[in-house]
């Protein structure tokens, strides 16, 4: 599919949306923030210019209190705990994982104690996105014990509640190729991903009250990402069929 088709088919996806009298609700998780960067300014500007609230996850063992300062006058953009310092503790062939099942549960709970302290400075919700997006099945179900309201990994979520008291808020459309070398996967991937999970949703064979979330890293964006990103975002902005949430006003729904 090239590009010109790939747009026109979100446009048709949306319109099917508008005609059924629903509403297509997106969310925007960007990983990895550690300070004050040329690139997370150019991301800043991009939500400014869309109107779109953004959750931002920030690595607590990396941040920076410049990035904390930084914001603080950023209205729009909400801070979700990304594990503790990004390390990967699984042995080759397993995949990369900071918080799975090779080390025992005790070292990896007070892994995310000590994030979750180092995090102060950003007021963040009580949202965990586990780097590589995995996580220990046996570790989600203390994760409330834990203070945790919120889990965002990739992929349709199983259930909207993997614990009580826990809401799964996924993302499903990642820009960047990781296996191609970590640079833009293009347009028509990028569109082709979020028409199939609105499409999912619309016809019931995914969760319809997940949003459909865009997953971004802003330190490896490059020119052609960011012009993706503006036409993304101004697209989905003036479809009448869409909506833009917040992570906190989704999070903090949970009782």
């Amino acid at each position: 599919m090239n590009d010109s088709t790939a747009w026109d088919s979100l446009t048709r996806e949306l319109d099917l949306w508008a005609a059924e009298g629903r509403t297509a609700t997106f969310w925007w998780r960007d990983d990895d923030a550690t300070a004050p960067t040329p690139a997370l300014s150019t991301l800043r500007a991009c939500t400014a210019t869309a109107g779109i609230p953004i959750a931002l996850a920030v690595i607590p063992a990396c941040a920076t209190l410049e990035l904390a300062d930084e914001l603080r006058d950023w209205p729009n953009a909400t801070v979700l705990q990304h594990g503790l310092s990004h390390t990967n503790h699984e042995t080759p062939p397993a995949k990369k994982n900071e918080l799975g099942g090779a080390r025992p549960a005790q070292h990896v709970i007070a892994d995310l104690v000590t994030g979750w302290s180092l995090l102060a400075p950003f007021n963040p919700l009580p949202v965990l996105v586990p780097p590589w997006n995995r996580i220990s099945p046996d570790l989600i179900g203390r994760l409330p014990g834990l203070g945790y309201k919120g889990l965002s990994t990739f992929t349709p979520r199983a259930r909207p509640h993997p614990a009580p008291g826990l809401l799964q808020i996924n993302t499903h459309v990642d820009i960047i190729d990781w296996h191609g070398g970590g640079v833009f996967a293009g347009a028509s991937a990028a569109i082709t991903a979020t028409v199939r999970h609105l499409s999912a949703r619309r016809s019931g064979a995914a969760d319809a009250d997940e949003p459909t979330g865009l997953l971004t890293h802003h330190l490896v964006h490059d020119a052609e990402c960011q012009r993706f990103l503006e036409r993304f975002t101004t697209a989905t902005s003036l479809h009448p069929a869409t909506r833009w949430l917040d992570a906190r006003a989704i999070f903090e729904s949970v009782p």
